[in-house]
């Protein structure tokens, strides 16, 4: 554990009650008064007990009602044997989008629920450097359903460069397809970052991407919309985030298809931030969440909501990983 998490656990801890009136002597109450320092520092870090409290770290209420994780299923033998990012669609009932990790041809694919293959998907247009997540949002012109593939790994910090890929939803579903993609590139405010997460808002489209670290806080970006196409863009900066327990490395993220909040998977674990209509995604990122049921998956990597109600799907890496499903209840 941290030497920061370490002293925010310190910082939640009950304040300490008044040391009780020694017995026995001198010497008992020296041994009294050495004990009394360690409540001393923390009265004097916290401006006396009567002060205000910090901040919860997690929600204990307004927080969906979710059961156990339940397998139904495992994505299928052959060419998806790294899956990073997964989205439902919004079309296709009962349809994922999945994709690889680096190091795959720029192609995604849609399966059912139990993991079935239904369509291969090659991106014309676009490269796969290192693919880390995918989203669905409203398209950028014309109205209608989009995909966002981000290719925004940088495990190496030499990027100069990063580039969401966008591309509408097949009409139909079935075999080898293709689409051709819109090309949306950005940079940083403050250089290089590694990142799996890509959050775009269902209504107003804005896009927001939450840095993967491997200790303290990960930053978030934002950018309120896209650009043109080959158009460069700056993302701005907007806070900061460091998951409440568990694993500091935010692996994945989805906002529910009617803006009313935020999920993220760290490694080990599986956030929800609600979020007001008035709100953008950065803005209910810096309230406290609500920990949610997060299965025991291997190199946890991919998570999303499904439509129509409270229900989310996780998968992992690994060739014929297993897909998990959490039913929930509203708030």
């Amino acid at each position: 554990m941290s030497t920061r998490r370490a002293l925010r656990d310190l910082l939640l801890s009950p304040c300490p009650s008044r040391p009780p009136r020694p017995r026995g002597g001198p010497a008992a109450s020296a041994l009294a008064r050495r004990a009394a320092l360690p409540g001393l520092a923390l009265s004097l870090l916290l401006s006396g007990c009567g002060a205000a409290e910090p901040p919860e770290e997690v929600r204990a209420s307004g927080c969906p009602r979710c059961a156990a994780p339940v397998r139904i299923g495992a994505l299928p033998q052959g060419d998806i044997d790294e899956c990073s990012g997964v989205v439902a669609s919004g079309v296709h009932p009962d349809a994922l989008y999945v994709h690889n990790d680096r190091g795959d041809e720029p192609r995604f694919f849609a399966i059912g629920l139990g993991g079935a293959l239904q369509s291969e998907v090659d991106v014309a247009g676009a490269a796969a450097i290192d693919w880390e997540d995918i989203a669905r949002g409203p398209c950028r012109t014309g109205g209608g359903s989009c995909l966002y593939l981000a290719d925004i790994g940088d495990n190496d910090g030499d990027r100069g460069s990063y580039v969401i890929y966008g591309v509408r939803e097949p009409d139909a579903l079935g075999g080898a397809r293709g689409a051709t993609a819109e090309v949306f590139v950005f940079s940083y405010p403050d250089g290089n970052h590694d990142a799996e997460t890509l959050l775009v808002h269902p209504v107003t489209g804005a896009i927001t991407i939450v840095t993967k670290v491997n200790k303290n806080r990960s930053r978030i970006f934002e950018l309120p919309a896209l650009p043109a196409p080959g158009e460069a863009a700056t993302l701005v900066a907007a806070g900061s985030i460091e998951p409440p327990s568990g694993s500091e490395r935010i692996t994945s993220g989805d906002v529910r298809p009617d803006g009313t909040g935020v999920l993220l998977r760290t490694s080990t674990r599986v956030f929800y931030y609600p979020m007001a209509a008035d709100q953008t995604v950065a803005q209910a990122l810096a309230d406290a969440p609500c920990a949610l049921p997060s299965p025991d998956e291997e190199q946890a990597e991919a998570i999303t909501w499904l439509p129509g109600g409270w229900d989310y799907v996780t998968i992992g890496e690994g060739e014929q990983a297993p897909i998990h499903r959490v039913s929930c209840e509203a708030p």
